[in-house]
């Protein structure tokens, strides 16, 4: 049961179950009704009204929000809710928070898809709560002033209850919540002039539940009769299981079924470590196919072929790239970008119950649509009779979008009849991942007799990160959303993001791709296409900057004329970095700057580097994310996203005939704390329009980071992980 507790400004304890508030049925904008859980008799004192699919009100005038974002520590649901609470004049302390289930309502309204995911939530959602908040706020009004016979002129709210407009008589949210949900959803409601400005940071919700352990992640779910299950597949990606002793599987003790799917096996029993210690004994036969790929030949003969032969798609043609290379100064750099594993603090995990023509789902997605069309396939029930209930993630990083773990978990359930929760091991994890694809690029810049760039060359060979998420509906009837399936090239773009819309003025760009077809599962991972083709931009425009004999700041600067945004942020880290000023004795200073997820940030990295050893000791981070929202869960998602960025800088996915070579932590190996420098981060005041930042943080900082080391040592680092060019972090 998921049981979140928050506390008003009498310090009381607020309590509320997600399952309690989704017991009964609700009236829900679009005449949709959210599934309930149980059949427990209605409580008239606990029974709700939805005054929108976003707003919900007891009889005891308790108010719920519904978030329809998943919540992986990026503080997005929070962030959300307060948009409602403050169009409702509520503080945030007294709203309830529960997540959505899947309902066509809570589509992004941009992507019309339920996910989470690409920093879309704030960016996509806010205006949409507001409206929301707002058009709850006039039913509420227009159903006080009906109850009093007056009208709505003059009737205001205030911390839960409805002024009338003698200023004597007051109402409960509660009271005329009933009424309210009767009335037409305002489909223009009037916003508030006064929204609250950005003060100190939001009290986020989940905080204190994960400080006191009562936080349900996936992973905590427990259900009466309750079964548990490991899976285990083949070591090889693309082997398939030969054999197995079924018979001596079954008589371990605790085991109640083996179940074979197509790589491997699940094992269910009474308890997790009796499911795994059974498959960890026993004596699998894998077939001798498989894939061949390996990490120590690809790119020298694989990647390398692609990149001079192709052929390639050309996704940006500015001007003319070539003509304008004749008779210039030209550079040329080739870079390269390894495999990476999600690696979720969380391994994937899931709980389903299949019985009386009902599916349960429990699970800690980002995927909740994707979640849900493969559970309609795989139990061949309709959608309305599959209730996903999310839980807090434990990371997602783009990993939780897909719905293998789902898929494992339901042919567990259906076969025992029993509520099942399968859970990987650390081991399943990191090796049947859907990884970032390695990457190669080619790019190549040409200066003028005065240093300025005027043309700019990209040649990317990237495997798809969308052959798991790409919206199968305009693809045909795709029989198992589980299976890859390419997308249309000219949709297919993430490999060339941020080098596509780079904010420099060039006024001669190409930018084409190969999309190379392997046999290792890619997708998306943190920070998409960004991620990678920002260390790959902004590593070569610092070389850019060193052929020109400049200043890299100021390189840039002179390429921002046409874009405001980028140039402020740009001078507002060089300010709060005191680029300007002498670098500490023994240390260098490297800049990178991001367009990136409808924002902007810029990195300016402080290093030292001795025998080998790089320390980081200071990163000062600027960022234009649009109207900043909360100071405190923006700064929090930018510190935690340059640390991932610090970590990919050191971790990565090596493959040997087929079999990744990393297993778990002791060979991927995030950032230590000890490791982590003081991180400091600023915003540029802006009124443009919301943007997020759970993804925006890691994009500039290994490229900051290389350009420190060059500045400090004269080695340019074209090739990440670090230790290809010999150094690991101190």
């Amino acid at each position: 049961m998921n049981t979140v507790k928050l506390r008003d400004r009498s310090n009381a304890a607020v309590r509320f179950t997600r399952r309690a508030v989704l017991r009964g049925g609700a009236l829900v904008l679009s005449a949709a009704i959210i599934p309930g859980e149980g059949h427990a008799a209605p409580n008239p004192a606990k029974e709700t009204a939805s005054l929108t699919a976003w707003v919900r009100i007891g009889r005891d005038g308790s108010v719920t929000v519904i978030a329809s974002q998943s919540e992986m520590g990026q503080g997005i649901s929070t962030t959300l809710a307060a948009a409602i609470a403050d169009e409702l004049y509520l503080p945030l302390e007294k709203v309830a928070i529960a997540f959505a289930p899947f309902a066509p309502a809570y589509r992004d309204p941009v992507y019309n898809w339920m996910f989470t995911g690409n920093s879309q939530g704030t960016s996509s959602f806010y205006q949409l709560m507001r409206q929301m908040g707002a058009a709850a706020r006039e039913m509420l009004v227009s159903a006080a002033a009906a109850r009093w016979g007056v009208s709505v002129d003059g009737v205001t709210l205030g911390n839960g209850r409805i002024a009338h407009p003698d200023g004597r008589r007051t109402l409960s949210f509660g009271a005329v919540a009933a009424d309210a949900a009767k009335l037409p959803v305002p489909t223009a409601p009037k916003l508030r002039d006064d929204p609250p400005s950005p003060g100190g940071a939001l009290r986020r919700w989940d905080i204190p539940a994960k400080v006191d352990g009562s936080a349900e992640f996936g992973i905590d779910v427990r259900l009466p009769g309750m079964l548990l299950a490991a899976v285990r597949r083949a070591p090889r990606l693309g082997s398939k299981l030969e054999k197995h002793d079924a018979d001596s599987l079954k008589s371990r003790p605790g085991v109640v079924t083996v179940l074979e799917i197509s790589d491997g096996l699940i094992v269910v029993a009474r308890t997790y470590w009796q499911a795994k210690r059974a498959l960890e004994d026993a004596n699998l036969v894998w077939s001798a196919a498989g894939s061949e790929f390996s990490s120590a030949t690809a790119f020298d003969q694989v990647y390398a072929q692609r990149l001079s032969s192709g052929p390639f798609f050309t996704h940006l043609e500015k001007g003319s790239a070539s003509s304008a290379m004749d008779g210039a100064t030209k550079l040329e750099a080739t870079y390269q970008l390894p495999f990476e594993a999600h690696a979720t603090m969380e391994p994937m995990n899931c709980t389903a119950h299949v019985a009386d023509g009902r599916c349960e789902i429990w699970a800690p997605t980002q995927g909740v649509e994707l979640a849900q069309a493969v559970a309609a396939q795989v139990t061949g029930l309709p959608p309305e009779r599959i209730i996903i209930r999310r839980t807090l993630l434990g990371g997602g990083f783009g990993r939780r979008l897909l719905a293998d773990f789902v898929k494992q978990t339901l042919v567990a359930a259906m076969a025992v009849k029993q509520p099942v929760k399968l859970i990987w091991s650390r081991e399943e994890d990191m090796t049947h991942d859907f990884y970032r694809p390695a990457v190669l690029h080619r790019i190549a810049g040409a200066l003028d007799s005065s240093g300025s760039a005027v043309a700019l060359s990209h040649r990317v060979v990237s495997p798809s990160q969308m052959l798991y998420i790409f919206p199968r509906s305009m693809l045909g009837d795709i029989k198992d959303w589980t299976e890859a399936v390419a997308p249309p090239e000219k949709f297919d773009t993430m490999a060339v993001e941020g080098i596509i819309e780079q904010p420099y003025d060039i006024a001669n760009q190409l930018v084409e791709q190969h999309r190379l077809e392997l046999d290792i599962p890619t997708s998306v991972w943190r920070t998409t296409g960004h991620g990678p083709n920002n260390f790959v931009l902004e590593c070569f425009v610092d070389e850019l900057a060193a052929a020109a004999k400049r200043d890299p700041v100021a390189y840039r600067r002179s390429m921002l004329r046409s874009d405001r945004r980028a140039l402020n942020v740009l001078d507002l880290v060089a300010v709060k970095s005191g680029w300007d000023r002498r670098s500490p004795s023994g240390a260098a200073r490297g800049v990178a700057l991001a367009k990136a997820f409808g924002g902007y940030v810029a990195a300016v990295a402080e290093v030292s580097v001795r025998n080998s050893r790089l320390s980081v000791r200071r990163l000062t981070m600027a960022v234009d994310c649009g109207r900043l929202l909360d100071p405190g869960i923006a700064a929090s998602n930018i510190q935690g996203g340059a640390v991932w960025g610090l970590s990919a800088m050191q971790t990565e996915i090596t493959f040997e005939r087929g079999r990744p070579m990393q297993l778990n932590f002791d060979a991927f190996e995030p950032l230590r704390l000890g490791q982590t420098p003081a991180i400091e981060v600023h915003f540029v005041a802006s009124d443009d329009k919301p943007g997020g930042t759970g993804e925006l943080g890691p994009v500039p900082v290994p490229a900051a980071v290389c350009n420190a080391v060059y500045a400090a040592t004269g080695q340019r680092i074209r090739a990440l992980p670090i230790s290809r060019a010999g150094l690991s972090f101190a």
